[in-house]
């Protein structure tokens, strides 16, 4: 049972004109939930930060990544960069730090702080490649409450605010850490996940053929992932997670409805994704 002190009551007052279309959009009888879910969404949007991480060589693209940064190869009018920093702005999370490295200046070029109205958009630079788990850590005193973490070459149309959701009922069991996972068909990157608990219980390398899980290179962590990431080089995949995993820290979210997802390391991927667009499978 709740105690007067957990419940906190404030009168607000509306001008006719709004309350009536306040009404319309809520429906009657649903003001007071959906104000409570608008409210939401506008706090989430101060508290909960994003980090995308562009500081990759882009190797396998070479010779076009040699001058450009992989994640600002084109697929329709903009960079495969833009695609990230549009679903995050998508699900109202508009405090976005950009991690880069290689070539930085084309991406600081046209992503600068001024990019978007209504975005705080800022990059934070490695000095060298540090890996994904390195690139967290380098961005530790931008994050004080849970934050999101995105691979800057991926596309994806994923469902931001569920993931979120289902990560909050994960901090009550215990965990600190939730990961996109997929099933596809025999990739390296696999996961073995016990499904009724949601945790992840081993990342291996590949071998399992047929459908498996795999990471799917979205996380959401809390400010206590640093201190599982012990060197400044690092790797998420490698040193963080298999020991999040020992601990059962480590959760693992799969959408309930089919989602688009293309994680563009090659350049097979990349004419697939022109592909899709061609197709009108990125019109989201």
């Amino acid at each position: 049972m709740k105690s007067k002190t957990d419940i906190h009551k404030y009168t607000i007052e509306f001008t006719e004109s709004f309350w009536m279309n306040l009404v319309e959009v809520a429906g009657h009888g649903n003001v007071k939930n959906f104000m409570i879910q608008a409210l939401k969404v506008a706090l989430e949007a101060h508290t909960v930060g994003a980090l995308i991480l562009c500081g990759g060589k882009g190797t396998s693209f070479r010779p076009i990544s040699v001058a450009t940064p992989a994640v600002m190869l084109p697929i329709g009018y903009k960079p495969i960069l833009e695609y990230s920093i549009d679903l995050f702005k998508r699900h109202s999370l508009t405090k976005i730090f950009l991690s880069t490295g290689y070539l930085k200046e084309h991406i600081q070029q046209q992503f600068s702080e001024n990019y978007s109205p209504g975005v705080t958009l800022r990059h934070i630079s490695e000095d060298k490649s540090l890996g994904t788990a390195g690139a967290v850590l380098n961005a530790q005193k931008e994050f004080r409450s849970t934050f999101v973490v995105m691979n800057g070459d991926l596309i994806t149309n994923v469902n931001l605010s569920s993931l979120l959701e289902f990560h909050r009922k994960s901090i009550k069991e215990g965990g600190i850490a939730t990961i996109l996972i997929l099933k596809s068909e025999g990739s390296s990157g696999q996961i073995e996940f016990e499904e009724k608990e949601n945790k992840i219980t081993r990342f291996t390398s590949g071998g399992k053929r047929g459908l498996v899980y795999t990471n799917a290179g979205v996380y959401i962590f809390e400010p206590e992932i640093f201190k599982f990431i012990e060197k400044r080089v690092s790797s998420l995949e490698k040193d963080v997670f298999p020991i999040l995993t020992k601990e059962e820290l480590l959760y693992g979210y799969i959408p309930e409805n089919p989602i688009y997802w293309n994680h563009i390391n090659s350049p097979e991927k990349y004419k697939q994704g022109w592909g899709d667009y061609l197709a009108g499978k990125l019109d989201f």
